[in-house]
């Protein structure tokens, strides 16, 4: 059960990606579009804002909570060229046991960004292009606070007490095993200030009269952090090291938003990143005589895979919405103090509908459910699973309002 607290941890995500498209935008004027190019294919001038709240909890009781406050605006620029402007709040705070109370973590992320998108090409009926290129830009700042620690190595087995009746006299206790276990204590505590932004592009193209395709790259970098925090007398400065990592954007959708027939939206797409690690000067954490001490930074490799289904059940005029969104995330590899993890995998539902007043411009409204289960596929070691097991479950909901002018 140890393990399944620790893996618990790894997953925790809301940042806005549980309802980000790639291809093309969702019926749900509200979503951000995660790969900028996709941004040129909304049909309508918009200014909207959503809260979406998040609780998990893993199978021993512990709860975490999540709540993001979003909002942005849509728009024409030009004849051909087309933005989104997006501005968003997290705040995470993630509780556990006391003996991983070192993985606790407590945060808030304010972030902006900026997609573009120019249109091109001789369009096919219904569209105004046949493919956009587009270009994002984000900014923010992660208040996190971060926590000193110790490793101890603790004797795994009962340890053994005997008294000696020769010289040298006295009562000595010893660990019958060699083979002791590294045991993190987490110490003092300071708030962190991190600077982080991101650089994409992106092609999204109609390729035959329905179906669209679409690629893009985006690389996120987060500049060093640092506190000094103090333990007793001993104050020391820590600098928490930034990291830089690339993520890959694809997929296929298939789409049709003309007026007067039933609307729908099918996409099938896919966020691929790789591992990255920025490795500290020295393995320097616990010596007292360094000024600064360094804390290397490990990104792990995952894959999100992302199926969206949204359509209107008639053709009134209001426009009411079924929206559906299935999104599983799977880390490759990620290393832990109780050894080394494969395929850990988070599976996330969301489902709601979306009400729009009829006319060119109105207001409209989303709801969305939210339901999120995570499972250990495999670990290798001597703590290995055989078998999938689920780990953590957690429920949340997310509300929208939207002015389309």
């Amino acid at each position: 059960m140890r393990v399944l607290k620790l893996i618990f941890f790894f997953l925790f995500i809301l940042k806005n990606s549980t309802t980000g498209q790639i291809v093309t935008p969702s019926l749900d004027a509200s979503v951000l579009s995660l790969m900028p190019a996709s941004a040129g294919w909304r049909d309508e001038t918009n200014f909207n804002g959503s809260f979406e709240s998040f609780a998990e909890t893993d199978l021993e009781g512990n709860k975490s909570t999540a709540s993001d406050i979003s909002y942005m605006v849509s728009s024409k620029l030009l004849y051909n060229l087309y933005q989104e402007s997006f501005s968003s709040t997290t705040t995470v705070d993630k509780k556990y046991a006391s003996g991983f109370s070192n993985l606790n973590e407590k945060s808030k992320n304010a972030k902006t960004k900026f997609n573009v998108a120019m249109g091109f090409g001789q369009p096919l009926a219904g569209n105004s292009h046949r493919f956009f290129v587009g270009v994002s830009y984000s900014a923010g700042r992660i208040d996190e606070e971060k926590s000193t620690y110790k490793i101890n190595y603790e004797c795994p087995v009962a340890e053994i007490t005997v008294t000696r009746s020769y010289y040298p006299y006295g009562t000595y206790t010893y660990c019958p095993t060699s083979d002791r276990k590294a045991v993190k204590t987490e110490g003092a505590s300071n708030t962190i200030n991190v600077i982080e932004s991101g650089l994409g592009f992106g092609i999204s193209y109609n390729v035959w009269q329905l179906l669209y395709v679409s690629y893009g790259v985006q690389q996120t970098t987060t500049n060093n952090g640092e506190a000094f925090i103090t333990s007793g007398d001993e104050t020391q400065n820590y600098r928490f090291l930034g990291n830089t990592w690339l993520e890959k954007y694809y997929g296929f959708s298939i789409k049709n938003t003309k007026p007067g027939v039933a609307r729908f939206r099918l996409e099938m797409s896919y966020v691929q990143s790789s591992s990255a690690t920025n490795e500290a000067a020295s393995d320097n954490t616990n010596s007292s005589a360094i000024t600064t001490k360094e804390v290397t930074n490990e990104h792990d490799r995952y894959e999100i895979q992302i199926r969206n289904m949204e359509f209107s059940p008639t053709n009134l005029n209001n426009w009411v919405f079924y929206l559906h969104l299935k999104q599983t995330k799977i880390f490759k590899k990620f290393i832990t103090t109780l050894g080394e993890f494969d395929d850990m995998t988070d599976e996330q539902l969301s489902t709601g509908f979306y009400w729009s007043y009829p006319g060119k411009a109105g207001l409209a409204v989303g709801l969305r459910y939210i339901d999120s289960k995570r499972f250990l596929n495999k670990t290798t070691g001597s703590e290995a699973l055989s078998e999938r097991s689920q780990v953590s479950s957690g429920k949340g909901n997310r509300i929208s309002v939207d002015y389309r002018f």
